[in-house]
């Protein structure tokens, strides 16, 4: 039976769910209930915006363990930026532009080490979207610092943002004319913030870019784009020189699960799984690809065209819709893709990440359904339920331990799972 969910308002959604049947692999069972499915990006803040696209969501690290999160996730839609504690549903913080057309696509959390602080350690959050502009939040001192336009042109946007993992104050910023850009926001700290955005490099990719990652394996910048996946060794000494002319890397996947082989492979969602492993989703392919990155280059030699093999290929839904972003956590071991109609794939990394003879598909643990939402805004105003138009799950998140996940999605909702049991 379908899960059951009434929302009411903004903040506080009680949940009545009745659990479906789970399928077990190889004796592992899970499952999860949806806690709060919030509507917090709503334009002029109407509670029945069904067009708002939350396009991105991302949990905060813990700052002092960096391979660990809190509970607070922050989600991008509109041009509006909200902090949300999942275990509660409340909206803890919101952030808004000046300007009433800007649209964010992307935001990247880092922690930075600041002397004089107390503590030391400090929460920052990067956004940026349609008009090119560049805010720097810190949400524990509730203020959006720093705004400053780094691309002027009325059709390019700011498509991706990523922190270093270990040069915490290098932002790398990908642009959809195929540019990545490299900057070092310095040490801003409270109450004056003072620092200068300082540019280190710009890189060339020549093909519409959807999202970065960064591997410390290789210190590899590989980009998610139109066709294929490009990707740089972006070492320290790289960024210290402001080394504009790196070589770039194409890496090619297989072409198998597409019925016209002329079709451009289109990568529009990448992640690292941990390990020296990648994930990359193609889309119209069906499935998720899971491959070694290191060996992937060992392979290849000195060559620039780089021809992946895929160690693991995991079974996805045959959508014809694009743009729908992964999300993983090695220590929760889970990697999650939502689809165009509300549901959420989960995978058990350890088995995607076994290196043995390819001989099969990998299936999900399960598949999370869109819950029956009875939606109070929408009957009042006389709208169409959620559930009539496709839902695209346009992003996700998973927690440090597993216990929630977050979905983002075309029609303004912000969607918390927790996981209610789990055993082998």
């Amino acid at each position: 039976m379908k899960r059951k969910l009434v929302y009411e308002t903004v903040n506080e959604v009680p949940c009545k769910s009745e659990n479906s049947s789970v399928p077990y692999v190889e004796n592992y069972q899970i499952d999860y209930e949806p806690l709060h499915f919030l509507r917090c990006h709503s334009r002029k803040n109407d509670p029945a915006d069904i067009q708002t696209q939350v396009w991105q969501c991302a949990f905060e690290p813990n700052r002092d363990d960096q391979k660990k999160t809190t509970n607070v996730v922050a989600t991008c839609g509109g041009n509006s930026i909200c902090l949300i504690n999942v275990k509660t549903g409340e909206v803890t913080g919101k952030f808004s532009s000046k300007d009433l057309r800007e649209m964010f696509y992307s935001i990247a959390w880092t922690t930075l080490f600041v002397e004089l602080a107390d503590p030391p350690q400090m929460n920052i959050l990067a956004a940026a979207g349609a008009r090119g502009t560049l805010h720097l939040i810190h949400p524990e001192g509730g203020v959006a610092f720093f705004e400053c336009q780094i691309i002027r042109s009325k059709t390019v946007t700011v498509s991706s943002l990523l922190f270093h993992p270990k040069q915490c104050s290098i932002l790398f910023c990908a642009l959809s004319d195929g540019q990545v850009m490299g900057w070092d926001i310095g040490s801003p700290s409270p109450p004056d913030y003072n620092m200068k955005l300082n540019c280190l490099l710009t890189l060339e990719a020549r093909l519409e870019i959807f999202n970065l990652v960064y591997s410390l394996q290789g210190n590899i910048l590989m980009a998610a784009c139109s066709i294929g996946v490009c990707g740089w060794i972006v070492t320290q000494e790289a960024l210290q020189k402001k080394s504009d002319s790196l070589p770039i890397l194409k890496f090619q996947f297989p072409r198998k699960h597409i019925q016209n082989t002329s079709e451009p492979q289109l990568v529009d969602s990448l992640v690292l799984l941990g390990d020296g492993m990648v994930g990359t989703k193609c889309a119209l392919h069906g499935v998720i690809y899971v491959w070694d990155l290191m060996a992937t280059l060992a392979a290849n030699g000195e060559e620039q065209q780089l021809t992946v093999t895929p160690i693991r290929v995991l079974t996805w839904s045959n959508t014809d819709n694009y743009f729908m972003n992964m999300g993983c956590h090695p220590v929760a071991g889970l990697l999650v893709c939502g689809d165009d109609r509300g549901a959420l794939w989960l995978y058990n990394l350890k088995e995607a990440m076994q290196v043995k003879e390819q001989t099969h598909e990998v299936q999900p643990l399960t598949i999370l359904d869109w819950p029956d939402i009875t939606d109070m805004n929408l009957d009042r105003n006389r709208k169409l339920r959620l559930d009539v138009y496709d839902i695209v799950v346009d992003s996700v998140a998973v927690s440090c331990t597993g216990k929630y996940l977050v979905a983002v999605t075309s029609n303004n909702m912000v969607c918390i799972w927790k996981k209610m049991k789990s055993w082998k």
